[in-house]
């Protein structure tokens, strides 16, 4: 399981009935690339005032290190990428090009919808 999960360089996880659901959001990218771009409100996105990388389920934590790596990927963060969000809402990819559009004072961001998640990729 570490294997595949490994092999996986860019993923979204969530905690589905006390298991986490892995996918590959390099794959969940090829299955939206002919979805239109919408522009949204920032403050619509559901987990902007959530721990999305360092909660339930996280093995890090927030120590120094660790959230300076996640300020050099908001400085690195393509803005030219959309957001992905399911149909209901909920961040698939892009929290840290939401953290850069918000330091940069944008109120809004693109994104794309997908209709429903296909199965996980990996199941732990």
């Amino acid at each position: 399981m570490e294997e595949s999960l490994a092999r996986i360089k860019h993923k979204h996880s969530r905690i589905i009935d006390e298991r986490r659901h892995v996918w590959d959001v390099e794959k969940l990218w090829e299955l939206t690339a002919h979805l239109p771009v919408q522009k949204i409100d920032i403050d619509s996105i559901k987990e902007l005032d959530q721990d999305c990388w360092f909660g339930y389920g996280s093995t890090t934590v927030p120590t120094i290190r660790n959230v300076a790596n996640h300020c050099k990927r908001i400085i690195q963060a393509d803005m030219e990428y959309p957001i992905l969000l399911t149909s209901d809402g909920l961040l698939v990819d892009g929290g840290h090009r939401i953290a850069k559009a918000l330091i940069n004072g944008q109120q809004q961001i693109d994104a794309v919808f997908i209709e429903a998640l296909p199965p996980a990729d990996v199941i732990i």
